[in-house]
Order: C-alpha cells, then structure tokens, then sequence
C-alpha cells in the first residue's frame, strides 16, 4: 500500500511536468522567453495546391521579441517593425513604410506555426 503512494506521488509530478509546457501564451510560442526565429518550410496556393519555396523564400526568416519588435528578411534586406496578435489576428507592421502583413494564425504550437494570408495562401512555419 505505502508503494503505491509513492507511485502515484511520482505520476502526478510527472504529468505536472508536461503539463507545463502546454500553459505558454500564443506570444510566448511565438516569441520564446525572449526572441524566437521562424522560417518558412511548406505554403500552399489558395487553391491548397503545395507551392513551391523559392531559394529566396528558403533564405528568409522571421524573429520576434516578446516585447513586441519583429524582423523580417534574408540577411541581406531586412525589415523591422512591430508585431500584434489579437485572437487569431498576426499583424506585422514595418517601420518607415507602407509595408504590413496580416496573416489569421491556423495553428500554433511552440513547433509550429500555420499562417494564412489575405489572400487564401497559408505558410507553416517551424522554428530556425
């Protein structure tokens, strides 16, 4: 009987445990404790239809901060600006142009992230 104690006692912390990483706010997935690095890896058309990466769509990424700045770019061309979610609502706003981006969030894990754009396509992305 004491054994079995100590065996529940031991499963509770375990399942405890796990638990914890499932509690992560959406802007702790997407931005990590402090930055986090996305990179494009499928998009499909509008249609659905799997659309091929470019070799400049491979290079870009995108980095979030938890305080709300965000970078987007391949190394070379680099945009910066401010990044919001509301709902399921990613707004990227980029600082000294006309440039914003508004994707609804499909899906977000802290592996994985499925956007889908004004125009019908989606993008999943996975951490760089």
């Amino acid at each position: 009987m004491r054994n079995q104690k100590y065996v529940w006692i031991i499963l509770l912390l375990v399942f405890a445990c796990n638990n914890k990483s499932d509690s992560l706010t959406n802007e702790e997935k997407i931005a990590g404790k402090e930055e986090k690095t996305w990179e494009a890896t499928r998009e499909t058309n509008a249609e659905g239809d799997k659309d091929k990466l470019t070799r400049t769509e491979k290079k870009q990424t995108i980095t979030f901060w938890r305080n709300g700045n965000v970078k987007m770019g391949d190394g070379d061309e680099m945009m910066s600006g401010q990044w919001t979610l509301q709902g399921t609502n990613l707004a990227l706003q980029f600082t000294g142009s006309d440039v914003s981006e508004n994707f609804t969030l499909l899906k977000l894990d802290k592996d994985e992230m499925k956007l889908k754009a004004a125009d019908g396509s989606e993008l999943i992305m996975k951490p760089d």
